[in-house]
């Protein structure tokens, strides 16, 4: 707990107690709103799509029939183990040559099909009852029936512990931003709190205050859950 309340005490210090670094970036710097929803939008939109792309392809991974499951998943495994500093140059040169630098979506796509989730509900399923997704498909000959009835179902405490990793690495993504947008109204508030010192005022501290609260929330409605799928 101590850099948090580290955090907190300094946003409230410019030289003796004062309020002034909170008035500087409340209403003197308007740009960090937009960076703070930035940030929020990326992240709970990148959640929804990673998620919606993660459970059918482990699904695929771990139920279907298929020649080479086995390398597929060792090409996920690997990219999972890859630092994003080696992905960065080659996500780069795809998203000019699509035409998404300085896009939102220039932002997402990549994120969306990280191999983190795919990782973590493949290790999930591995351990579900087999014979309910028998049972669901004598019942029908839909794949997504069976999906969304019975494999959701059971990992709902997968899916949210998974769900705030996610958030939480997408809410502090700096490297992205930095290099795939050029339009400052597009960036988020990790890049803001990054370039604190190009804004008027101490703010650096009362946005990283504020920066922290999303994820602590989301950590502390989530807490039970979150044990629950760690130790699963």
């Amino acid at each position: 707990m101590l850099p948090i309340l580290s955090t907190v005490g300094m946003s409230f210090w410019q030289e003796k107690l004062s309020l002034k670094p909170w008035t500087d970036l409340l209403f003197d710097t308007p740009i960090f709103y937009r960076m703070f929803w930035n940030s929020v939008f990326y992240a709970f939109v990148i959640v929804i799509l990673e998620l919606c792309i993660a459970v059918p392809c482990a699904f695929g991974l771990v139920t279907a029939k298929m020649r080479g499951k086995k390398i597929i998943f060792m090409i996920y495994l690997i990219l999972m183990m890859m630092p994003l500093q080696v992905t960065l140059l080659p996500n780069y040169i795809g998203l000019r040559d699509m035409g998404l630098i300085n896009t939102r979506m220039g932002i997402i796509l990549p994120m969306i099909f990280s191999a983190f989730g795919i990782i973590i509900m493949h290790q999930y399923m591995m351990n579900l009852d087999e014979a309910q997704i028998e049972a669901a498909r004598l019942e029908t000959s839909s794949v997504l029936k069976v999906l969304i009835y019975v494999v959701v179902a059971q990992m709902k405490t997968c899916i949210i512990a998974t769900a705030v990793f996610i958030f939480a690495e997408c809410f502090n993504m700096l490297e992205q931003p930095m290099l795939f947008l050029k339009d400052e109204r597009l960036k988020n508030l990790t890049v803001f709190i990054m370039n604190a010192s190009d804004y008027e005022g101490k703010v650096l501290f009362p946005a990283s205050v504020i920066f922290l609260i999303p994820v602590l929330i989301l950590y502390l409605y989530f807490n039970e859950t979150l044990e629950k799928g760690i130790k699963l």
